[in-house]
């Protein structure tokens, strides 16, 4: 839950938190969103672009409850990006490559942002003391923004409706309407509301996913700019 980072931090420290998971949040959902419509487009269906969602900037994309769901629980969604299949050539094909659009999105950004984090911490080592404020805020908005993001990859490929992972096996599916789409369809929000009651759950899945993919990454990259 990002709002605890806030305990202990006197109120100059706690304002520059706050902003910079704010910020962070205004990245990764819009590139999330901004990656489905463009592919959308690209693949045929110009509904998001001429509906004003193919676009980076955050109040295009923002659904009030999805951001206060990431921000207080963890994990949370924007504004569904309108996608008519219809337009596309090969929908199946189509289907699966805009589904799949937002989570290579944030993880190409968050794997880019683990470069940025690594290169600064092996050649300004010191860069948090020395820049004041500024360091601390980038240091924190690095953190913010490559949690959030890879948050945001593994909580979109779980098979739940509406998310990212049930409209792959949607559009892999050669019944649209087989047994397990309709459970899905019918009883997500019971399922979503039980792994928000039940909290720790959620932490275990993401400690064990997105935790262990960003100590990974990091590492791997931390290795090569030891090489330099």
């Amino acid at each position: 839950m990002i709002y605890e980072a806030f305990k202990n931090l006197d109120f100059m420290h706690g304002l520059i938190l706050f902003v910079v998971q704010i910020s962070a949040l205004f990245l990764a959902l819009p590139v999330h969103e901004w990656a489905h419509a463009y592919v959308a487009y690209k693949q045929g269906d110009a509904t998001a672009k001429y509906s004003g969602r193919m676009t980076l900037a955050p109040h295009a994309h923002f659904d009030l409850w999805g951001f206060l769901f990431l921000y207080f629980f963890g994990f949370g969604w924007a504004k569904p990006v309108p996608v008519n299949s219809t337009n596309f050539k090969n929908p199946k094909k189509s289907g699966i490559l805009v589904s799949l659009a937002g989570i290579t999105a944030n993880l190409i950004v968050g794997t880019i942002l683990i470069i940025i984090s690594s290169a600064l911490a092996r050649f300004c080592p010191n860069y948090v003391a020395e820049w004041g404020y500024y360091g601390y805020a980038l240091k924190n908005f690095l953190a913010s923004a490559i949690s959030i993001n890879f948050v945001l990859v593994f909580f979109n490929i779980l098979p739940i409706y509406p998310l990212d992972g049930f409209r792959v096996i949607e559009s892999l599916s050669s019944k649209p309407k087989n047994s397990f789409l309709e459970f899905m369809r019918r009883y997500s929000w019971a399922i979503l509301l039980l792994l928000i009651l039940f909290t720790y759950i959620f932490d275990l899945y993401f400690t064990y996913t997105a935790g262990m993919t960003i100590e990974g990454i990091s590492y791997v990259f931390d290795k090569l700019f030891s090489l330099i």
